[in-house]
């Protein structure tokens, strides 16, 4: 049976919504990340680094 279809933007409207969406979220882009949050970052980071240097171990 073949997936339903939802509407289908044409694609003015899709390069209009895509410019609104663009010119709303672009002044985020330019805001400093909370530094709790960009410690959070850094530790995943570091755990995910961790976790592939010892699965890399666990294999010799």
């Amino acid at each position: 049976m073949p997936a339903e279809q939802g509407p289908v933007l044409d694609a003015q409207t899709r390069e209009r919504l895509g410019r609104q969406l663009k010119a709303l979220y672009d002044p985020v882009f330019d805001e400093p990340l909370d530094p709790r949050l960009t410690a959070l970052v850094q530790q995943l980071e570091a755990d995910k680094r961790e976790a592939a240097g010892s699965s890399s171990l666990d294999r010799v």
